[in-house]
């Protein structure tokens, strides 16, 4: 190994490094309530050298969200490659992919969801983000690449109503935003639980019901009725706030 990869190497373990020791300090007191001096001393190095590899917190945050959004796309390939394997022995499986991206979905947007808040804030002129440009094209790039996975599956089901593009895209982004919904519902990183269901079996009422609303007619029929079940689960006695 030469002295130029050695040091690329290098620099690339600091970076891990960096991020790691970031990712431990946002779980355990939040993104809101970490500082690039509690990172630095969780890395044990100092905040000029975070510097060098980093624009500001919000440019690790945005890096660790890229790591996850890598993941979530990996997890996506893996659902959707057996969705394939069952739907060529004529098996059912749009309300188990759907529930699989739920999953996944939540694996991701947990750990990062406050990157995402931060953004929104930002862009209403809140707060101006530093973030490496490269990161933030990185993320968005990889985000859309999953949405148009998502959409490829829904138009070439056959499980949903969706006869062309703009329709399918719609039904993805109708997903996309009830399990936004569902995540700051049940979102527990110290702004409280809105409501006292358990969010798998939720989340699994919901599918059930996107399946029946954008399903084909024949999904329509063959999916069993739950509006006595929903009606348990989304009218409970008590709504601890």
């Amino acid at each position: 190994m030469g002295v130029r990869e050695r040091k690329e190497r290098e620099k690339q373990q600091r970076s891990n490094d960096i991020l790691e020791a970031a990712r431990r300090i946002f779980e355990s007191k939040g993104f809101l309530n970490t500082t690039l001096q509690d990172v630095a001393k969780e890395a044990e190095i100092s905040v000029g050298l975070i510097y060098r590899y980093f624009q500001s917190k919000e440019d690790i945050f945005a890096s660790l969200a890229l790591k996850g959004a890598e993941q979530f796309d990996c997890d996506l390939d893996d659902i959707l490659k057996k969705a394939k394997l069952s739907r060529k022995r004529s098996v059912a499986v749009g309300d188990s992919v759907l529930n699989g991206i739920a999953k996944a979905f939540f694996n991701f947007y947990g750990p990062y969801g406050e990157y995402f808040d931060m953004l929104i804030y930002s862009y209403k002129g809140l707060k101006k983000v530093q973030i490496h440009g490269a990161t933030l094209t990185r993320l968005m790039s990889i985000t859309l690449l999953s949405l148009d996975k998502i959409k490829d599956f829904i138009l070439r089901s056959g499980e949903f109503h969706a006869k062309d593009e703009d329709e399918a895209l719609r039904v993805v982004f109708l997903l996309w935003g009830i399990l936004l919904g569902v995540h700051k519902l049940s979102d527990s990183s110290g702004r409280g639980h809105l409501f006292a269901f358990q969010q798998d079996e939720f989340v699994k009422q919901i599918i059930e019901q996107i399946m029946i609303g954008i399903g084909t007619a024949q999904n329509r029929e063959t999916t069993v009725s739950i509006h006595d079940k929903t009606s348990e689960i989304l009218l409970p006695e008590k709504h601890p706030l």
